[in-house]
């Protein structure tokens, strides 16, 4: 069964407007949680949101944002996603395009039946 399709990925469970939790992670509505995390900590992205993953090979991936925290230690954000597989991935923006709307290359990369 697919994560997510092309439509049906707005309603994908996710966090929003604070920090996520352990119990998020366990119902997969987040990829990683920061004990003691704050809501200044939160990133001001609407998730889900469409996003496109660079991997180490170059190779580009259409994921599914779920959260958003700043990074503590630079200004980017620490970015939780998973692709439609539900393989997680915890990453930076610098490693991650993220998307307002799906664009028509990210929609044709993904697998349309569950």
């Amino acid at each position: 069964m697919l994560a997510f399709t092309p439509d049906n990925w707005q309603s994908h469970p996710c966090v929003n407007g604070r920090p996520a939790i352990e119990q998020d992670v366990i119902e997969n509505r987040a990829t990683f949680y920061v004990p003691n995390s704050t809501v200044e900590d939160v990133a001001s992205l609407h998730c889900p949101l469409p996003g496109v993953l660079k991997n180490s090979d170059g190779e580009t991936v259409p994921v599914l944002i779920l959260q958003a925290q700043i990074s503590p230690t630079s200004d980017t954000y620490i970015i939780g996603a998973i692709d439609q597989s539900g393989q997680h991935y915890v990453t930076t923006s610098d490693d991650v395009e993220v998307l307002t709307t799906p664009t028509s290359d990210w929609m044709a990369k993904l697998e349309t039946s569950q």
